[in-house]
């Protein structure tokens, strides 16, 4: 019976000792955890600033774009007065300009209303 309990307190304190000795797993998890928390932090920061950059981007085409569409629109009105003074039809100047018949007369509504009010 003494030589059953001195072997288990020999066995306890040998494998007491290989504790020490053993490689620490758990500090190896903990600093692979904190490599990749590091890692999302500045995967996160890289695509916020990309987010900002594209907004503001966004935001000045935005602040354009009104003058751009005035611009376009304006030019298309011209385009459709010019070759309506040529004597085209509704039909011939949406296939020209790709517009629908609809959408040239109500562009010519304005000008015929002004060239009316003019010949009076």
């Amino acid at each position: 019976m003494e030589v059953a309990i001195i072997i288990l307190f020999s066995l306890a304190i040998v494998l007491f000792l290989l504790s020490f000795f053993r490689k620490d797993s758990s500090k190896k998890l903990e600093q692979e955890l904190e490599t990749l928390s590091l890692t999302h932090l500045q995967d996160m920061y890289q695509i916020k600033k990309r987010l900002a950059v594209l907004e503001d981007e966004l935001l000045i085409s935005q602040q354009r774009s009104p003058f751009q569409k005035k611009s376009r629109s304006h030019q298309l009105m011209q385009e459709v007065i010019a070759l309506y003074e040529q004597e085209m039809s509704s039909e011939e100047i949406a296939t020209a300009t790709g517009l629908t018949a609809d959408e040239v007369e109500r562009l010519l509504i304005p000008y015929l209303q002004a060239e009316k009010e003019g010949g009076q």
